[in-house]
């Protein structure tokens, strides 16, 4: 009787270690999981901000360049209104050198 109790305590005993030693390297598994994870995550905010610093940059960048373009814009603007007044004065000139006009005839 003594001995098959003895008997049923160790393996009792060894069921309960078995237990122990699987739930150990579950939870061993799941530490080596955590830490990756954490590193990953590291790794993608690191890569997250600087990708948003290019996207500042190039949001800076655009800005920049609908600012030259409007300057650009209104520069030729301001050119085509100088050509059309030069146009509108050599017309006038021109009209003013008529052959009527430069023999002393009036029209």
């Amino acid at each position: 009787d003594s001995s098959s109790r003895t008997a049923k305590s160790k393996t009792a005993r060894r069921d309960r270690g078995y237990d122990f030693d699987r739930l150990e390297k579950v939870v061993a598994a799941l530490v080596e999981a955590h830490q990756q994870a954490l590193l990953r995550n590291e790794e993608l905010r690191v890569e997250l901000d600087a990708k948003n610093q290019r996207v500042r940059q190039l949001e800076t960048k655009v800005l920049d360049v609908n600012q030259r373009r409007q300057d650009v814009k209104k520069r030729i603007e301001e050119l085509i209104g100088q050509i059309d007044q030069l146009d509108a004065q050599l017309a006038e000139s021109t009209s003013d050198r008529s052959p009527d006009r430069k023999s002393g005839r009036s029209a």
